[in-house]
């Protein structure tokens, strides 16, 4: 490859802002790198080469004939072999000056293309960041709200469903039986969808008026409440009350349920979030996000509550 012996930019001889040194240093110029074009142009020597005095050389094959016994064809013949080596070489030499610098050329195109694809790389690396930070800002944003939501909320499951039931009016059965103030009710509704046939009634989450009314129906979650003592029926199974998670958190605890049941013994929600631990002895794990329940699989330590 051939360079600019100034700015070492690769360059094309055949290009016509290109002047080479005809002094023994045979180096390439832009035009534009040059102090004094016309100076060059005059005598085809570089500074270097012009300030040492060198002159161009140019080497002539040696005719090897004995001029006393030797006829002016013999020496004809003679000449004319040596011209076309000469001839042969500088084709030869042509030859491959026009393709090291179609190289050259194609090389210096490359490296422009090189440069022009790092600068979009790094462009796009850098907004790919950006994005990413908005995304996890916006995911943050969503799980506040939505913990905002349900924070006055609780949730009854496995309570018998019936057609025409007071949803309400059950609920405040379920208060007194645990010696909770009917007034802190404010609304009290069936959620999901109904699923005929499989004989699972849906949860009623209960809307509170206050939160610390919320605490108080959690702390008595362990209180022993059954079907029949609510409904009048015959159905002896129990009756949860449960924090109401949002749909992230909801998803959140079920994975961990699933990923961790081999390693940690108790996998629970509280205050809207997700809680761990290995066993009764160990401490208590906060599994913030899907990465968190990847590291707890591999016993990496993760931030305690």
């Amino acid at each position: 490859m051939v360079q600019c012996k100034k700015c070492k930019l690769f360059v094309s001889l055949t290009k016509d802002d290109v002047i080479k040194c005809k002094g023994s240093c045979d180096s390439v110029y832009h035009k534009k790198c040059l102090s004094n074009v016309k100076e060059f142009q005059r005598t085809q020597l570089c500074e270097s080469c012009h300030k040492s005095e060198i002159s161009p050389k140019t080497q002539v094959p040696k005719i090897n004939v004995d001029i006393e016994k030797a006829s002016a064809e013999t020496l004809l013949a003679e000449v004319n072999k040596k011209l076309e080596i000469i001839y042969q070489t500088q084709k030869k030499i042509d030859d491959l000056t026009e393709a090291v610098d179609f190289y050259a050329e194609q090389y210096q195109m490359m490296l422009n293309f090189k440069e022009a694809a790092e600068k979009k790389m790094t462009a796009l690396e850098n907004r790919n960041k950006y994005l990413k930070k908005c995304n996890d800002s916006l995911e943050e944003r969503i799980m506040f709200l939505e913990q905002r939501e349900v924070e006055k909320n609780i949730e009854i499951a496995c309570l018998d469903e019936s057609e025409k039931e007071d949803t309400k009016k059950i609920v405040e059965i379920v208060a007194q039986k645990l010696n909770l103030n009917i007034g802190n009710i404010e609304n009290a509704n069936r959620v999901g969808r109904e699923k005929k046939g499989e004989g699972r009634p849906r949860p009623i989450v209960v809307t509170l008026r206050t939160k610390q009314a919320r605490d108080e129906w959690l702390k008595q979650r362990k209180v022993l409440v059954y079907n029949k003592e609510i409904l009048g029926n015959s159905n002896g199974k129990r009756v949860y009350i449960n924090e109401n998670l949002p749909k992230n958190t909801r998803q959140l605890l079920w994975n961990a349920k699933k990923m961790l049941k081999d390693v940690y013994k108790h996998i629970w929600p509280q205050n809207l979030k997700v809680l761990a631990k290995k066993d009764d002895n160990s401490k208590i794990r906060w599994i913030r996000s899907d990465a968190d329940i990847n590291n707890m699989c591999f016993n990496t330590d993760n931030s305690s509550v």
